[in-house]
Order: structure tokens, then sequence, then C-alpha cells
């Protein structure tokens, strides 16, 4: 298994991408029904792993047919499509860890109800999942083995992934709103993502959390996950990973006020670490840097609705209340149910989901 090295890091200024367009490519696919129109779209990662079927990016694009007739013969050039009386918005939908193909009924079906409120639908595979596997691993599976620096990537390019999608999105249809919603991983990496992309007009968070601690030890993921960031710091050499995370998050507190107090607009990281000494002297582990509790006060939390589970096995009571404070106390939602992308299927969830994004 290829995995990514210190060594081998190109510089680069987190969250940040070359917004030029480059090639992509759209390829009309069938039909959901008659309203809805599908489409295949695949472009070049922002960000090179250097695993070629990674990085590739694949979505899957539920445009209302109401908005694409106009310049279904110029999908690649048009910025003309203002049809008046009918939505121009897009959401965006961000999966879960080790999401899987058997899964994307339950996606893809949210996002046809979402299209019946005339809001198109956008499904973006993350890194190392899905069409992005490389060979001989599962969707997601590279994950369970990643430390600080390798998950730090992984969100890093996630996140200029979406921002790529969006300059595309934005140079075909023109849409006036984009909106994101992201469950579980995705809801962590849609924080993120919204807080660095102010096009991101509203977000909706489904069943996540924040504080990686939390989410690390704290939750069903401590079996799942068994990635070692410490294993070469002799400071925590007779320590087990629960004790060095317990240790090394004490001192989170400390980066985030330090974070906010800067405002840091270009983080850059290299194979050095981080550039900025005073970032870099309270930047214990790179996890803090993909944490979604660091981004989320950037974030105006009228335009954000959390939906979450009080019987969450991944992300506990305390890892959602510090993201909902974090963000300044949004409109937030409890379920009865578990974690599972069955809330997507909820009438509730739904008809919340709807409200929300039509300012109702």
């Amino acid at each position: 298994m290829q995995k990514i090295k210190p060594e081998k890091i190109k510089p680069i200024y987190l969250y940040q991408h070359d917004s030029e367009i480059t090639d992509y490519n759209l390829i009309e696919s069938k039909n959901m029904d008659d309203s809805i129109r599908e489409y295949t779209l695949t472009y070049d990662s922002p960000y090179s792993t250097g695993v070629k079927i990674n990085d590739r990016v694949h979505a899957q694009l539920f445009l209302n047919k109401n908005m694409t007739e106009r310049n279904a013969g110029n999908l690649n050039n048009s910025n003309d499509c203002n049809n008046k009386g009918k939505s121009n918005d897009i959401l965006i939908l961000i999966h879960g860890f080790l999401t899987s193909e058997v899964k994307l009924k339950r996606y893809y079906s949210f996002i046809k109800k979402i299209n019946s409120n005339n809001i198109s639908g956008v499904f973006l595979n993350l890194p190392f999942h899905l069409n992005r596997t490389p060979e001989g691993d599962k969707s997601g599976g590279r994950l369970i083995n990643f430390d600080d620096l390798d998950t730090l990537l992984f969100f890093h390019q996630s996140v200029v992934d979406i921002k790529k999608l969006i300059d595309i999105l934005k140079e075909n249809w023109n849409f006036n709103n984009v909106y994101i919603c992201g469950i579980s991983l995705g809801c962590m990496i849609s924080v993120i993502a919204m807080a660095n992309d102010n096009r991101i007009n509203k977000g909706v968070f489904l069943i996540g959390g924040g504080n990686w601690e939390e989410v690390h030890w704290r939750g069903i993921s401590r079996l799942t996950l068994k990635g070692n960031c410490i294993y070469k710091d002799k400071k925590y050499k007779n320590k087990t990973r629960r004790q060095a995370c317990r240790e090394i998050y004490a001192c989170f507190p400390e980066f985030l006020e330090k974070f906010k107090e800067k405002e840091h607009k270009e983080i850059k990281i290299d194979s050095e670490g981080l550039s900025d000494s005073d970032l870099k002297e309270v930047t214990t582990r790179m996890c803090f840097l993909c944490d979604p509790l660091t981004f989320a006060h950037k974030i105006d939390p009228q335009n954000v609705l959390m939906i979450n589970s009080k019987y969450d096995f991944f992300f506990n009571k305390k890892s959602v209340n510090q993201l909902w404070e974090e963000l300044g106390y949004p409109e937030i939602y409890w379920l009865n149910n578990s974690h599972t992308t069955s809330i997507l299927a909820d009438k509730k969830v739904l008809a919340k989901i709807s409200d929300f994004l039509s300012g109702s």
C-alpha cells in the first residue's frame, strides 16, 4: 500500500487551490426521471498524491431539466442559464467514511428528493473512496492506517476537490446559490470547506462533530482507526496511544486561541511542517489543522443547520456540542435514531433540510 511520507510533500497552502479551470469531462448518462438530467463529471484533483486513480475526481450531477435544456448543446462553455422563475441552486452532497457502491442508492435517492424542490444536486467521491479506490483496497480502507499528517492531506485534497467542483459548476451553469451537505466524515469536511470558500451559501451538517480526541477515542472509531502519529516521538515512548492523544489534545485550546487571534489565511505546509513559527509552536499535531472546531468560527451560524443523533456511536454529545458552540449555536435538530445513512430517508429530516434551504 502506497503511503504518503513527509519527505514527499511538495509545499502547499492548506485548503487553497489554483482556480484556473483545467481539463475535465462531462458526459450525460441515464436520466433518473423526466425532470432530472444526470451527468458524470471527472477532473484532475488540484492536489496530487501520486496515486493516479485517486487523483482523478469523480462526481455525479443530477440537474433540473428545466434549467439545463437551454444550454444542453453547449454545456462546457455556457454562462447563460438564468431561467426566470426557476430554481438555480445546487447542493453538493459529501458522503461518509468507508462508503461503498451498495450505499449509493440512499445518497442518490436523497438527491432526487432534493430535486423535487427544484434544487439540483451533485454527489462527490472523496479521495480513496468509490471510483477513486486503488486496486486491492476497499473504499476508504486506506484511511484506517493514516497518521495525523496523512489525515490532514486527505482533508486538504477533499476540500480543494470541492472548491474545484464549484469552479466548474459556476463556469457551466452560473448557479445563484451553492449549498453543501455532509454526513459523518463528510460533515467534518463540509465544515472546513464552507469555512474556506465563501461561495458556499448554506451548510447542512448531518451526524457529525469535532474534536479528534473525542471522535477517535470516545466512540466506535477507537476500534477502527489504527493510524499512529506518536511512534517516532520519544516523549510518548512509555505511553499508550490513548494516553498520548489525551496529552496532545490538552494543548488544543491554546492552539485554537492562537489560530483565532491571528486569523490565518495562508497556512503553508512542506516537508518541514508549518512555515508559520507562531502557529507551529502550538500545533502539537497536524490533526489540529483538520479539526472542524478550528474553522467553525468563520461560518455565519444563520447559514447552518445541524442534525444529530442522541445515540450516535461515532460522534458523542460532547463532540457535537463543541462543534455547535464553535459554529455560534446554529439551529440544531436532534434525532432518536443511530448513526446510519438512513437519516437521508427520514421524512422529518428531508422536510427540515428543504425548509432551511428554501429559507422558510
